[in-house]
């Protein structure tokens, strides 16, 4: 590893000083915990710290014992940000059990810390000082958050009481020093008294239900019929290393999608059957399993697909699924179980879901004969569609007292827990239990389309299904609109990108028209050619403007489905994802590039034109007009010459004398010329 190596050339000069090589790693200590504040990528800082830990065990240094004991002060200190980064990382795959074990090693390894940095004091008494105070501070912090996090397991499983938790994070918080660290315990303890305050409410189950996430993106460089066209052709792609196991030549909907444009356009496509997917904890443990699948559409709005089930799960298990979407989830191991144990894996979900994003446009380049063809996707634009189809309550989060089953939209929404459901998946989670503190959501603000026991809540990423009165099959008409709706983010994506190579083209033809209005000897034929040029530009822009403006207008249109009812259900899906606002800002786009950008660049090109062709036509006239007048004075100078053979013949000169009148007449029409020449260069120039 870089970090091993690197340390390993450092650490026999920094041996050299007193404290040298405790001072090295603490260095690299600092600097992690640094990145750690504005990263969860966890990869990178797991390396550097195992790396630089390894580098010192595998080079023994012969350093005194102070120096020694100063050094593995800082190793340990080192292992304990690991087991906390390790902390973190299970909080952000909501596995509180594993949080509490890596915060227990955390504190482990930090009292290590504590009784090296003592035996540190003789030779290095302040950085034996400064170490017990970051040894003690990782502590006091890990030992609250460990009692914490077995304190919420406990009260979720068997409605423990939270008293001594709330009472040890209370007194951690009031020990610690620094309002950073403060303030970091003081979330863990709002959380735990939020949940103490719901001890004796009704909390939500759902006893079934399932999760699609979904990760769209664009294909730029090939139309969506033609992409259509080539992954129906997919059976021999690799994607994530893996083959599809089927591919449809039409998707996977019902009826409703049967709409009447009148053009014959509509919703309908391709889709691939991908190994299931399997993933993993960092050391091992079964979390899940979802199918996979890609989505080509001819409309353009293509995605990534994974499904996966809710069975008995509890509102932490639900938080925990959801966050599973997040490309800020905790690290784990992603990848296809066919491929299992020594298949490629991935840290997240997104990542996989990008990777195969990646091999598509490959395949899709490939399949294009060497076009250039090239996805349109970040994992940050996922989404998550929620179904529930069964669900129930009982008192307290472990439901001891029995269940009582959930029929309405009022039941559901009463019940703790139903908040994490109505809230968009979060881009981080402060402490133990943070979805406790979500907002509840008024039922009232949302329409219930369809029955009284139907709710439809639409978020800024996530879209819930509440449908416990009606059947499944129905359930699944909605959510494939939801589906539909959701994967317009990518759509949208590519039209953004397409208009930002629009705009970065007319940017460069402003440039050009700029260059050219300032070379004065740039003929007018250069000018023609430029302009043929944006003409061209204009065309594409023209092109790709009414293909998005017609998808857009048939995307709101009711011909898109066959039913008035699903239409307006739709129509309220769409208007909940902003769907208005994103359209309004691509045709502003669109018009800013076509005439604040390419029209300004036009229009000052067709000036320049003009006053080129003009000067040019002028500067034509007046070489002609030079050219007529010097052959008129060779004309009049070839009539002298007649009158000098009237002389000569009248006068009888001699031949001496007829050749001097020649030579003068000659010399008169060359001066003459060469005048009108130079005095028509002049009036030209």
């Amino acid at each position: 590893m870089e970090a091993a190596q690197e340390v390993s050339v450092q650490l026999p000069r920094a041996a050299r000083v007193a404290g040298g090589p405790a001072l090295l790693l603490l260095y690299i200590l600092l600097e992690v915990e640094e990145a750690w504040e504005v990263s969860y990528h966890y990869r990178p800082l797991w390396d550097t710290l195992r790396g630089a830990q390894d580098a010192l065990r595998d080079q023994p240094l012969g350093l005194a014992e102070g120096d020694q004991a100063a050094a593995g002060a800082v190793l340990a200190l080192m292992e304990s940000l690991d087991a906390q980064i390790l902390t973190e990382n299970a909080l952000m795959c909501g596995r509180l059990a594993s949080c509490a074990d890596a915060a227990e090693l955390a504190v482990e390894k930090g009292r290590e810390a504590v009784d090296l940095a003592l035996r540190a004091a003789i030779g290095l008494p302040e950085l034996s000082t400064w170490l017990v105070a970051v040894a003690r501070r990782y502590c006091l912090w890990h030992e609250a958050v460990a009692r914490a996090a077995r304190a919420i397991v406990a009260f979720l499983d068997m409605g423990a009481s939270l008293d001594d938790a709330i009472s040890a994070v209370a007194e951690a918080e009031r020990a610690m020093a620094g309002h950073r660290w403060r303030s970091e315990l003081r979330a863990h303890r709002a959380s735990l008294l939020a949940l103490n305050q719901h001890k004796d409410a009704e909390w939500l189950r759902i006893d079934h239900g399932s999760v699609v996430f979904i990760y769209p993106f664009a294909v730029r460089g090939l139309t969506p019929e033609q992409v259509v066209a080539a992954g129906g052709d997919a059976a021999g792609w690799r994607l994530a290393g893996a083959a599809p196991l089927d591919v449809h030549d039409a998707l996977d909907l019902d009826d409703i999608w049967d709409g009447s444009d009148p053009l014959g356009r509509g919703y309908d496509g391709t889709f691939l059957e991908l190994p299931d997917v399997a993933i993993r904890s960092v050391d091992g443990i079964e979390l899940g399993t979802v199918t996979a699948q890609i989505l080509f559409s001819r409309l353009g709005n293509h995605y990534v697909r994974f499904h996966a089930e809710l069975v008995e799960s509890s509102p932490m298990d639900v938080h925990a699924m959801l966050m599973r979407a997040a490309p800020e989830h905790g690290v784990v191991r992603v990848g296809f179980r066919a491929a299992e144990p020594d298949g490629q894996v991935w840290p997240r979900l997104s990542d996989f879901a990008m990777q195969l994003v990646d091999d598509v446009s490959v395949a899709l380049q490939e399949s294009a004969g060497g076009n250039s063809v090239r996805s349109v996707a970040r994992p940050g634009m996922f989404q998550v569609v929620v179904s529930v189809n069964e669900a129930s309550k009982a008192l307290g989060p472990a439901g001891n007292s029995g269940r009582s089953e959930v029929l309405t939209v009022e039941e559901f929404n009463s019940a703790v827990g139903a908040q994490v459901l109505t809230s968009p998946v979060a881009s981080d989670i402060g402490s133990l239990a943070e979805w406790i503190r979500y907002p509840a959501h008024d039922s009232a603000e949302v329409d219930a389309m369809g029955l009284t026991t139907d709710w439809t809540v639409r978020t800024c990423n996530t879209v819930l299904l509440v449908a416990p009165g009606t059947p499944e099959w129905v359930t699944g008409t909605r959510s494939s609109m939801a589906e539909f709706v959701a994967s317009l983010d990518g759509l949208f994506a590519g039209w953004s990108h397409e208009l930002a190579s629009h705009y970065t083209r007319a940017k460069e033809f402003q440039r050009r028209v700029a260059e050219a209005g300032a070379m004065d000897d740039l003929p007018a034929d250069a000018l023609g050619d430029l302009s043929a040029q944006l003409d061209e530009e204009r065309l594409r822009l023209n092109n790709f403007a009414v293909e998005a403006r017609s998808t857009m207008a048939l995307i709101r249109s009711p011909s898109l489905v066959s039913s008035p009812v699903c239409a307006a259900m739709l129509g309220l899906l769409l208007d909940r994802s902003g769907y208005h606002a994103r359209v309004e800002e691509i045709v502003l786009k669109i018009e800013e590039v076509a005439h604040e950008q390419l029209g300004l660049a036009i229009e000052k090109l067709s000036q320049q034109r003009a006053d080129r062709e003009s000067r040019e036509e002028v500067r034509t006239e007046r070489q002609q007009r030079a050219k007529l007048d010097t052959m008129l004075a060779v004309i009049a100078a070839v009539g002298v010459s007649g009158l000098g053979q009237i002389l000569q013949a009248g006068y009888d000169i001699q031949a001496a004398g007829a050749v001097a009148i020649i030579m003068v007449i000659v010399i008169m029409a060359v001066l003459v010329g060469g005048w009108f020449w130079r005095a028509a260069g002049r009036r030209d120039s």
